[in-house]
């Protein structure tokens, strides 16, 4: 009887758990991550202020985050495929292929990257949050770079695979905000081959 008890209270904070989040996902594309209080996500989830933050005491920069975190990992997924390429013409066709699975991702979650974005400027926890997946994504990038360099495919052996990495991200990541914040007018598939041909040529042999 008291596991039962314990079961059935077990599933009522997973059940307002999840109305919580789903209140933010919605209020936070409808208002900004600025003009949402955890008194309207509260109000929208139809639960207590005080169960908010039972669940969640980093209030909402945590509850965002939550949000966020799934997109994100959309992002890493890209970085994380296995990366084996014997030639120039093989990381060109990969690269390519990253880069456009990327900012696609980018226009997918468009509205929630204008919040992210939002977000980033005014919480140094978040800011530290997306700081933290640019380090973790660059150095997945650098593995593949040091199996190019392992490999004699690149111009130079001595390159820092990181130093290197960082281009590509930084300069992809570039775009990716100009998409969110409709900053651009350029077709994806275009900003891809240009710096797919930039980052290979320049590394490759």
């Amino acid at each position: 009887m008291e596991r039962e008890q314990t079961d059935k209270r077990k599933m009522r904070g997973e059940s307002s758990k999840s109305k919580i989040i789903e209140a933010g996902k919605t209020l936070f594309l409808e208002n900004g991550y600025k003009d949402t209080t955890i008194s309207m996500i509260s109000k929208q989830a139809k639960t207590g202020y005080g169960t908010a933050y039972t669940h969640f005491p980093g209030g909402k920069e945590e509850i965002f985050f939550i949000i966020i975190d799934e997109i994100l990992k959309e992002f890493y997924q890209i970085a994380s495929v296995a990366y084996h390429v014997n030639s120039k013409e093989d990381s060109l066709i990969l690269t390519r292929g990253n880069i456009e699975m990327f900012l696609k991702l980018a226009i997918k979650h468009q509205q929630a990257l204008k919040v992210f974005h939002e977000a980033i400027g005014v919480s140094h926890i978040i800011n530290e949050k997306w700081e933290e997946f640019i380090e973790k994504f660059i150095k997945r990038i650098s593995i593949n770079i040091q199996q190019a360099m392992d490999k004699g495919l690149t111009h130079h052996g001595d390159f820092d695979p990181e130093v290197v990495a960082g281009v590509l991200f930084y300069t992809g990541e570039k775009y990716m905000w100009k998409i969110a914040l409709n900053k651009t007018d350029k077709d994806y598939r275009t900003i891809s081959e240009s710096l797919a041909q930039m980052y290979v040529n320049g590394l490759y042999k």
